[in-house]
């Protein structure tokens, strides 16, 4: 299908509604497909694993893993699988409904059960499992709740990438070519740069470039590099006190009349009236920094946000690391309209790619900083510093609070702070789920975490080592604090304890002091975090359950 039909159908589904009838995982082939009856939903399944055939309407398709597909109402599908093989599968049935016709007191909507893509698609497998297994996570959540409206989310963001994927997957020579002029675009859009010459860097005619680019991006070669160069004096006018004229030169701009005039024009505003500007438009890209905004009364347009914080906005699907994938909605973020777009460090390379020219992005630093340092940074970005230090002040007088019930029950016990999540374990220091044993309540650590945190500043460098099992014995303490997601992982400890002498022998073990914690609300390292954990840490300290 052409790209700007694709556009033109992701502009749509932004407008429509999806209600998620089951959602669910199986090993075993579903009911659905048993080539007897018709499918009554839209439905995509995913391939965790197995093998075999898949029949629908006429087609055949291989069952391999990483495999997505998609079906439409009124399709019959019979699965034919490997039984030597294990299977595992994702699926999800769902109903979308168009927005038929908008007036200022209602909005009327129809079921569609047309998508332009069927069968099995060609949607990068890692992230397709990525946004299923989220779906799954979330499956069990009541309609209506906020969790099914992350539900919806999830959705939403799998059939636009699906959209993406289709539009470029006979094209992928053509969106390589156009990615090399965005990045040097993004490297050079201080330069005196012509649209020609950055045609050509990409082997595009002038006039076919400015068309396939508008296609993609939702705007000119043009105004995407005047935004470039905006949001970057935007970025200079809120982290740094250089004159305007110095910024002006920075971006591209020898006149800084000239430059001001544009600002102007696109903002309604000077730059100097912009230094001053006390209500900013935010985005955050990282959920620890959504709950910074949300501790200091800010809420931003649009969020990567923790699933047990209660904030009510525009939820991203968006990657956690650095090394993964970026498959966040263009038009989410342009719709906004953000001043600014809050990240970690370690995604600030792929959010510049993708979306710097929406709005200037602001890295503020994750492993190099604590989490009262991001407090303030944050709160300089959004005018919030009075709240920051209220909540500063107040945390650390219920800590004070804390520490002097602990030291009165227990002295100077010692305590091991552990992750078991699958096959990992994990020992921690004092920051994210050991910042409040170590430092909050200033509890003393093992001999051997203690050593691997001396080197750097407090909170920071040093974060969780990894370890076998066997290792448990190098890491004694009066209190075992063990962190897990499953239950199954909660297993695993106890199986230690009885197979293994270094756990069976552990101090903390022989004293009843182990004790397992919810690794979703203390791998939490952000104010509400903090405050969580702090309540909970001190009634466990005290043989309170």
């Amino acid at each position: 299908m052409k790209l700007n039909a694709i556009k033109e159908i992701q502009k749509k589904l932004l407008h429509s509604k999806i209600e998620i009838i089951e959602a669910t995982k199986s090993q075993t082939v579903p009911d659905w497909a048993n080539h007897i009856n018709s499918l009554n939903h839209q439905t995509i399944m995913f391939v965790v694993k197995g093998e075999g055939e898949l029949y629908f309407s006429e087609h055949t398709e291989q069952i391999e893993k990483d495999a997505l597909f998609l079906f439409l109402p009124g399709t019959t599908v019979r699965m034919n699988v490997n039984d030597n093989k294990p299977l595992l599968l994702f699926w999800i049935h769902f109903d979308r409904y168009a927005l038929s016709h908008k007036t200022k007191e209602k909005l009327e909507f129809h079921l569609d059960d047309s998508f332009p893509a069927q069968g099995k698609l060609r949607m990068a497998g890692s992230n397709a499992m990525r946004i299923m297994g989220l779906l799954m996570s979330n499956a069990e959540i009541e309609t209506g709740g906020r969790r099914s409206l992350y539900g919806q989310q999830l959705l939403f963001d799998l059939l636009h990438d699906i959209l993406e994927d289709s539009a470029f997957k006979d094209d992928s020579e053509s969106r390589r070519r156009l990615q090399a002029t965005i990045g040097y675009m993004l490297h050079h859009y201080q330069d005196n740069v012509q649209m020609s010459e950055i045609a050509g860097i990409g082997q595009f005619h002038p006039s076919y470039f400015s068309q396939i680019f508008k296609q993609m991006m939702g705007k000119t070669p043009m105004a995407f590099l005047t935004d470039l160069r905006m949001n970057k004096a935007k970025e200079l006018l809120l982290t740094t006190n250089n004159p305007i004229s110095d910024i002006a030169t920075s971006v591209g701009y020898n006149d800084a009349f000239y430059f001001s005039r544009r600002f102007k024009e696109k903002y309604g505003h000077s730059p100097s009236v912009f230094i001053h500007k006390r209500e900013v438009k935010t985005i955050s890209l990282s959920s620890p920094y959504t709950d910074q905004l949300y501790t200091l009364g800010h809420i931003p347009q649009a969020a990567q946000i923790y699933r047990t914080l209660p904030i009510e906005t525009q939820e991203l699907l968006l990657p956690e690391h650095g090394a993964d994938p970026w498959n966040a909605n263009r038009e989410v973020f342009m719709k906004a309209k953000p001043d600014l777009i809050l990240c970690k460090d370690n995604v600030l390379g792929k959010a510049k790619e993708h979306i710097n020219d929406i709005a200037p992005i602001v890295s503020i630093p994750w492993a190099s900083s604590d989490v009262y340092q991001h407090m303030n940074m944050i709160s300089e970005l959004v005018n919030c510093q009075q709240m920051a230090s209220n909540w500063l002040n107040n945390y650390e007088k219920r800590a004070e609070i804390w520490r002097r019930k602990i030291k009165s029950k227990i002295g100077g016990a010692t305590v091991a702070v552990c992750v078991c999540r699958d096959r990992e374990l994990r020992m921690y220091g004092a920051r994210n789920i050991g910042h409040v044993f170590y430092r909050s309540l200033n509890l003393s650590a093992p001999d051997k975490i203690s050593k691997q945190m001396n080197p750097f500043p407090a909170g920071t460098g040093f974060t969780w080592t990894a370890i076998s099992p066997d290792d448990i014995k190098d890491y004694e303490a009066d209190f075992l604090f063990v962190a897990v997601d499953k239950d199954r992982d909660k297993q695993k400890v106890m199986h230690w304890i009885h197979t293994n002498r270094f756990w069976a022998s552990h101090p903390a073990v022989l004293s009843n002091r182990l004790v397992f914690i919810d690794r979703e609300k203390w791998i939490m390292y952000s104010p509400s975090g903090l405050s969580y954990q702090l309540d909970e840490a001190g009634y466990l300290l005290l043989g309170h359950k």
